[in-house]
């Protein structure tokens, strides 16, 4: 079976992803090289991403948090932002 592209669907990319949009804790592991009680340390230090629930007892790490965390690993935070205010 052969399906044809509509021709309104415009730029619409079939390509598959490069990847998993989520990755689970061995591979987790394997990329990053951490440990999985410092992953779960980092996490509750604000230093690494937390895992996100996939449903049942399952969770994963978004890719895009994984980046993140590759691009900058010692200037990674997620913790909230606190503005202070200036008291005159």
């Amino acid at each position: 079976m052969h399906i044809e592209p509509d021709a309104n669907r415009g730029d619409v990319d079939f390509q598959p992803a490069a990847g998993p949009a989520f990755f689970r804790m061995p591979d987790v592991i394997r990329i990053t090289a951490l440990s999985r009680t410092t992953v779960y340390r980092r996490i509750a230090d604000g230093k690494f991403p937390p895992p996100v629930h996939l449903g049942g007892r399952a969770c994963g790490w978004p890719r895009a948090a994984i980046q993140r965390w590759i691009d900058d690993p010692d200037g990674y935070s997620n913790l909230p932002v606190t503005h202070t205010r200036r008291m005159n």
